[in-house]
This record gives structure tokens, C-alpha cells and sequence, in this order.
């Protein structure tokens, strides 16, 4: 569904909500429709508002999810301190991120509805599974909104991790790939991925698989672009690891060792460019550190004026031969390894007769 049916339908939901309040009110006396008029022309101007202005499809599609949008918009706006028709669309835009926010923050309920029942935790369950629907729907809608010309935009990911957090959208398409497994157009990656993400069992009295109610309608071929994008996008939110430094280093020595002649512009310098993903989750301290493990005299890092990313530029006449600077041991470490083993306690008095 388009952002633009989606807005339609929100339209007439809320229009269809105001005749309601209309009619009723023309039911009340004079002295009781008096008492109503400032909330009369308060729904009346959000009513206007929703025709002139388009929510974008998320926050539509969470308007839409109430059942009395137009009174929950209505409240919403009485309990601001402002006045009047330039904030009816900041109570509009205010709701919806409240209710995005709320949504974002709930964690996935990880246990069968039996297990909720049984715990008192029937709650928790529900909301959980209404919001694994609500990112499939989310999903879905990335997918259609964002895919042009045979190439999938990574904003829909952006769009859907905004609204339901990584933890909840990686737990929808995990469940979905799981579900559909014997799919060949997911790749082999993204299935071993999957089959590590802890989707529980969850069957209904008649012997019915709950988890089908949130797996992607999308095509597998473009969820499992979507699914390869998002877990790029996840892995750029993770603190880099001592190994994920080295690693990177290791990259960068061997592209120098592997050059016969300087690359640099003015050919006075090798130079070998960090990966964009490593420049994207390190910090000053992780520089440092990858600063550190190389032996190459007079090496360092720096930026190009006409390309983009950094590089590590060692000198044309240094020695690029010498290996990286082996690991410290940690303070720990080395006390573990050179703490005196203990004598086995000898026992205070022996049987007699027994045999050492």
C-alpha cells in the first residue's frame, strides 16, 4: 500500500469518525452542544490539517492502528501548552512518534503464548506478537516503497529499524527466513545467519504455527536483499574487537607488501585505503591501536583531496618487509601464567597400612 492510500484511508477513517461525533452531538440539548463547541472546531481543524498535509507511510500506518484516531489526536493536543492551528499538526506528528518510540523501545517477547499464559505474563505476549506484525507490515512496506530500477535503497531498512529497532526487525526476518528455509533465493549467509537468531516454538491449541503470522510477504529474492542490508547496517552499530582491529591491519600490510611501485598520487608513498565499514565503527582509541601494529618507519594515516576515505601511507623507501607488532599480553595474563602452582595439601595423619 502506498503512502498515498494510506493517507486516503486514514482520511476517510478520521472523516467517517467526525460524522459519528457529529451526529451524536445533534442529539444532545442546545446547552450540551454549547459545552462541545471548542471540541467541535478542534476536530473539525484536524480533520482540515490531515487533508492538507500526508503523514509518511509509518506514522500513518500508526494512526490508522487506533481506533478513534481523531479523538487520541484531539487529547493529545489539549494536553499541550500552545495554542491553536500551527501545533494541530505538531499533536498529529507527536502522537505518532510517541507511539513509534513506545514501540521501538518494547522488547521482543521471546516465549510461546503457553509459557505467557502459564506465567501471567499474557500481556507482555500479546503486545509483543502485535508488534511482530507491525514490523512485517513495516517491512513490506520498505520493500515496495524503496524498490526501483532492479535496486532495493537501503533507507528501507533505515525506515524500518527508525520504527521497530533492530532487535524486533532482525528477529521478523530471522523467524521469516527460518519459516522458508528450502527457499533458494535466500543466500546461504543469510540462512546460516538465521538459524542462529532464537525464534521460539510457539503452536496454538489446534496444532497451528503462530510464527506464519509474521513472516514478510515481500519476494524472498528482495527480503533477502533486504535481510543481507540490514545485518551490514547492524554490524556498523558494534564496537570493533581487539581481533577486528588486527584483522584490519593485517588487510592493510599485506595490500603494501603486495605493491611493486608507490601508488600515491605523486608516486612518493605507498598507500593502502581502510575499509569504509572499519572507518564507520572505530573510534579514536581503535586508530591508535591499529597506529600501533605497524613497524613501517614514518607511517600514518591520512585523506586524499579528490578521493574519498582514509588510507595508511608508508614511505617509498621504507621497509614494508617488517610484520606487525605482535599482540601485548595482558597484565592478567602474564600474572596467570607465571603464579606459582601450589603443593597438593598434604592430609594431617595417615592410615596406617595404607599404601602411597
Amino acid at each position: 500500500m502506498t503512502s498515498k492510500e494510506l493517507n486516503d484511508e486514514l482520511y476517510e477513517k478520521v472523516s467517517a469518525e467526525m460524522e459519528r461525533y457529529k451526529g451524536w452531538l445533534l442529539t444532545q440539548p442546545a446547552e450540551e452542544i454549547l459545552q462541545h463547541a471548542y471540541e467541535y472546531t478542534m476536530k473539525q481543524d484536524i480533520l482540515a490539517s490531515l487533508e492538507e498535509h500526508d503523514l509518511d507511510h509509518v506514522h500513518a500506518r500508526v494512526l490508522l492502528g487506533s481506533p478513534a484516531p481523531l479523538e487520541d489526536v484531539y487529547r493529545y493536543y489539549n494536553k499541550l501548552d500552545c495554542t491553536y492551528m500551527e501545533t494541530i499538526w505538531e499533536s498529529i506528528q507527536g502522537l505518532t512518534n510517541d507511539v513509534l518510540a513506545a514501540q521501538k523501545a518494547l522488547s521482543v517477547y521471546n516465549h510461546s503464548g503457553t509459557y505467557a499464559q502459564e506465567h501471567g505474563e499474557l500481556k507482555a505476549y500479546r503486545a509483543s506478537r502485535e508488534a511482530n506484525m507491525a514490523c512485517r507490515d513495516a517491512v513490506d512496506d520498505a520493500i515496495s516503497q524503496h524498490y526501483n530500477d532492479s535496486i532495493l535503497d537501503p533507507k528501507a531498512v533505515t525506515e524500518a529499524v527508525n520504527a521497530f529497532g533492530f532487535e524486533r526487525t532482525m528477529y521478523v526476518l530471522a523467524n521469516t527466513i527460518q519459516r522458508q528455509y528450502q527457499d533458494g533465493r535466500y543466500s546461504r549467509s543469510n540462512k546460516e545467519w538465521a538459524q542462529t537468531v532464537d525464534v521460539c516454538d510457539d503452536t496454538h491449541s489446534f496444532g497451528g504455527d503462530r510464527r506464519f503470522d509474521f513472516v514478510l510477504r515481500s519476494h524472498p529474492g528482495l527480503i533477502n536483499i533486504f535481510t543481507s542490508e540490514a545485518r551490514h547496517q547492524q554490524l556498523l552499530t558494534l564496537p570493533l574487537t581487539n581481533a577486528d582491529v588486527r584483522q584490519e591491519a593485517e588487510r592493510l600490510l599485506d595490500e603494501l607488501q603486495r605493491r611493486k611501485e608507490p601508488n600515491s598520487p605523486n608516486g612518493t608513498h605507498f598507500m593502502a585505503k581502510l575499509s569504509d565499514d572499519y572507518v564507520a565503527r572505530a573510534s579514536s582509541d581503535d586508530q591508535k591501536a591499529l597506529c600501533k601494529m605497524f613497524q613501517i618507519k614514518g607511517c600514518y594515516f591520512g585523506t586524499l583531496k579528490d578521493q574519498h576515505g582514509v588510507f595508511l601511507f608508508a614511505p617509498k623507501d621504507a621497509d614494508r618487509s617488517l610484520p606487525l607488532r605482535k599482540p601485548r599480553a595482558s597484565v592478567r595474563t602474564k600474572l596467570h601464567d607465571t603464579q606459582p602452582v601450589a603443593p597438593a595439601p598434604k592430609s594431617a595423619a595417615k592410615n596406617k597400612g595404607m599404601e602411597l
